[in-house]
């Protein structure tokens, strides 16, 4: 069990888990010094600790499984958790009917900062893929700081906008997102005749497949405290 710190990993892990037969979730937070306690619980009720065979033996019994995401938001100074439950067709579970969970297939949305986790359809081929988008207040928010910045004229701030743009999850539906913001961004430029303002990337790039890294459950537990 890793605490996260990476956005971009847990995002990652997040669409793992509904891609991999967990559609239901529940989320919250607590405090740093609370996270240990909350996996033992979870444990103890959930079995969310449960390694790959133990979690085999539980489907072929007819039993449902669930899996618990941990990311710190040091800003905040929280842990913030996601646990995420395979759907009653795939066997009983104990939080079926001990939480209110929400269901992805009835396109209740996972989102994290200003993103969710929706299904679109992929281009050129037939169905759909699971990716992160910008949610429309933040692609909103975005569109407004380009025409805001390019009307300012101050060449800093556009290439610090930019920057930030491009600092975004390099997942697919976000990177339409800003091609869209790009072409805006342009078109903006040339109306107000910027002759310095700064080129964007060429690309966003692609978010490559990230291995687990964070922060072992037994060294979080020493640095804040055992909780009781």
């Amino acid at each position: 069990m890793y605490i996260f710190m990476d956005r971009s990993l847990v995002m990652q892990r997040l669409a793992d888990c509904i891609h991999n037969g967990y559609p239901m979730w529940v989320s919250g937070g607590v405090s740093e010094s609370k996270v240990e306690s909350l996996v033992r619980r979870f444990d103890l009720n959930y079995n969310v600790l449960a390694e790959r065979n133990e979690r085999a033996r539980r489907k072929r019994a007819g039993l449902g499984n669930a899996r618990l995401l941990l990311w710190h938001d040091e800003r905040a100074g929280r842990v913030v958790w996601w646990m995420f439950v395979s759907p009653p067709e795939m066997g009983s579970h104990g939080a079926h009917t001990l939480e209110k969970l929400h269901d992805t297939r009835q396109r209740e949305r996972v989102e994290f900062h200003g993103f969710e986790l929706v299904r679109l359809p992929k281009k050129g081929l037939e169905g759909e893929r699971l990716t992160w988008r910008m949610m429309e207040l933040q692609y909103g928010a975005w569109r407004d700081s380009i025409i805001e910045t390019v009307r300012s004229g101050d060449i800093r701030e556009l290439h610090g906008m930019l920057y930030g743009l491009f600092a975004s999850p390099g997942f697919g539906g976000i990177r339409s997102q800003i091609g869209k913001l790009v072409k805006l961004y342009r078109a903006e430029v040339k109306r107000r005749g910027l002759k310095e303002a700064p080129l964007p990337p060429r690309q966003l790039r692609y978010l490559r497949r990230l291995r687990d890294k964070g922060i072992p459950l037994a060294q979080w537990t020493r640095q804040h405290g055992r909780s009781a």
